[in-house]
C-alpha cells in the first residue's frame, strides 16, 4: 500500500441538539381542583429531570472522549487504526500515512496541527524507547510545498521525480530513509521516514 491521507472535508462539526418544545393538550375538569394544576407542574418537573439526566450523560460522555482524544493527540497512547481514524475524523485533522500494518499500532502526535506525525510501533510497546527507530510519516502545512519539494532535487546529492500521483518527490542519495513528497495542489509536505533501506521510497513509488 502507498501513501494515503485520512481527513474530514466537513471539519467535523459536532452539534448538541436539545430543545425544550411545547407540549399542548386538552385537559378534562376533575373533581379536585388543586389535582388540576399540580399535575402539569408534576409533569414538567419530570420532563425537565429527564431532560437534566440527558444532558448530563451527554457531557459526562462527550468530556469522556474528549479526555481519550487528547491523549491521543499528544502522543501518550498508541491505538489501532481504526480507533486512529476516528480521532482524526472527530477532530478535523488532515494526516497522511502509507496505510495499517499487522502487528503494529500508531502514535499520533498531532498538538501543533500544522505538523503532525504518525509512528508505528509494534503492538504491545510503548514506541518510546529511544534506542529503537520506528516508520514515521509526517504531515506538514508548508505553503508552496509541491515547488519547493521539486526543488530540493536541484541540492547535491538530490534526486527528484514525479511519482504517479503527480506529486513531487525528493531524497537525498545517500540516506535514502527520508523521502519528502510535495502534494500537488496542496500546501502540504509529507515526509516518510523507514529505517529499513528502500521502504520509504517504496511507499512514494507505489502510491
Amino acid at each position: 500500500m502507498g501513501i494515503g491521507v485520512i481527513q474530514d472535508q466537513s471539519g467535523a462539526r459536532f452539534m448538541l441538539d436539545h430543545g425544550i418544545r411545547e407540549v399542548s393538550g386538552d385537559y378534562k375538569p376533575v373533581r379536585r381542583v388543586r389535582v388540576r394544576y399540580v399535575i402539569p407542574h408534576i409533569v414538567t418537573a419530570i420532563v425537565f429531570s429527564a431532560l437534566g439526566i440527558t444532558v448530563e450523560h451527554y457531557l459526562t460522555s462527550n468530556q469522556t472522549t474528549i479526555e481519550k482524544d487528547l491523549l491521543v493527540i499528544h502522543g501518550a497512547k498508541p491505538v489501532d487504526a481504526t480507533e486512529l481514524r476516528s480521532v482524526i475524523v472527530r477532530n478535523g485533522l488532515t494526516v497522511y500515512w502509507v496505510g495499517a500494518e499487522a502487528g503494529y499500532k500508531y502514535l499520533l502526535n498531532a498538538a501543533v496541527p500544522s505538523s503532525i506525525s504518525v509512528r508505528y510501533i509494534p503492538a504491545g510497546t510503548s514506541g518510546k524507547d529511544a534506542t529503537v527507530t520506528y516508520r514515521e510519516v509526517g504531515t506538514f502545512v508548508s505553503v508552496g510545498a509541491f515547488s519547493i519539494t521539486q526543488n530540493a532535487a536541484k541540492l547535491e546529492n538530490g534526486v527528484g521525480f514525479i511519482n504517479v500521483d503527480g506529486d513531487a518527490v525528493y531524497y537525498d542519495s545517500r540516506d535514502p530513509t527520508n523521502v519528502y513528497m510535495g502534494i500537488k495542489g496542496k500546501d502540504i509536505q509529507v515526509e516518510i521516514f523507514d529505517p529499513r533501506p528502500d521502504q520509504a521510497l517504496a511507499k512514494v513509488m507505489s502510491s
